[in-house]
């Protein structure tokens, strides 16, 4: 038994039941239900007006329309001209500016205080350090290998 049989089968048992419980109904109910069916069956035959098939679309595009209006209206009249960067960004405003816009290692920043009151502390220059040649082994060459 496929699906379209299944549904005949469906349709002919609700109809059955709809008509037994119409039975017991009065004439004036019937008739109303024969005339509220009527009214439907001949508003489904009727073609709707093209801007009801657009539903919800229609208005939702109007406020959109609106939206766009009054954002452009706006730029317009303030001339369309950049506005300024906010004061931490303003050209020498900001200490930090090479910090926010280098792809450096930023793990380097987190002790910026301790290096900078290092850089302010008055230590005296450590004395470069010169390898003691005590021993003569034969090298003259830097390669370090005897011979």
């Amino acid at each position: 038994m496929n699906t379209s049989e299944k549904d005949d089968i469906f349709a002919r048992k609700a109809r059955e039941a709809f008509l037994a419980s119409t039975e017991s109904l009065d004439p004036e109910v019937l008739a109303g239900l024969r005339a509220a069916r009527a009214r439907a069956v001949e508003a489904v035959g009727q073609p709707r007006a093209r801007w009801q098939s657009y539903g919800w679309r229609l208005p939702a595009g109007a406020v959109a329309l609106l939206f766009v209006a009054v954002v452009g209206g706006a730029l317009l009249r303030s001339g369309g001209a950049p506005s300024t960067l906010p004061a931490p960004f303003a050209v020498g405003g900001n200490d930090d500016e090479p910090v926010v816009f280098t792809s450096d290692n930023l793990d380097l920043y987190a002790d910026l205080d301790f290096y900078q009151w290092m850089e302010t502390e008055d230590q005296p220059a450590a004395a470069p350090d010169e390898p003691a040649d005590d021993e003569d082994d034969g090298d003259d060459d830097d390669t370090g290998v005897g011979g």
